[in-house]
This record gives C-alpha cells, sequence and structure tokens, in this order.
C-alpha cells in the first residue's frame, strides 16, 4: 500500500490511501509536530482525519488529495494559535 510523507511548516503529514465500498479510493492522514511522535501522551497530541465521500480515481490521487487537506488544517491551526497568542 502507497503511503505518502509531507513535512509542511513543522509539522508531518502522512497519508494513507482508503478503498472505499467501491472502486474509489479516499485517505486517512496524520498530523504531528515534527520530530515528536505523535503519542497520545505527548503535549500536543498527533491529529488523524478521514475523507470519506467523493472517492478519488487511483490511490496516488487520493494520496495527493489527503497532502492538501492535511495543509489546510495545519494552516488552520497555526492561525487559531496565533489567535491566542497575547499581543506584545
Amino acid at each position: 500500500m502507497q503511503i505518502t510523507t509531507d513535512e509542511y511548516k513543522g509539522f508531518t503529514i502522512v497519508v494513507t490511501p482508503v478503498k472505499d465500498c467501491g472502486d474509489q479510493w479516499d485517505f486517512e492522514y496524520r498530523i504531528t509536530k515534527t520530530g515528536q511522535g505523535g503519542q497520545d501522551t505527548d503535549p500536543a497530541p498527533a491529529l488523524t482525519r478521514s475523507q470519506t465521500a467523493g472517492g478519488h480515481a487511483t490511490p496516488e490521487v487520493a494520496c495527493l488529495a489527503g497532502v492538501e487537506v492535511a495543509r489546510i488544517e495545519v494552516d488552520n491551526l497555526l492561525a487559531m494559535a496565533r489567535e491566542r497568542e497575547p499581543e506584545r
């Protein structure tokens, strides 16, 4: 099975294609802070998400889509963290 790994803005994204109930492919991705194990006991545990609607024609396309969706989530997480920072 093909697994895609991507480093993005200090995070590691791992995407796994998943065959849906038809001939299409969906994906699951896991985001961890680069250099951390992403275990549930870590101060910042990993996030795992999946897409189960829509489907993609090949596992490669599902992996590409998963990376893009995970990058958007990283951008959103970073934006929310900036909003919570106290002003200097």
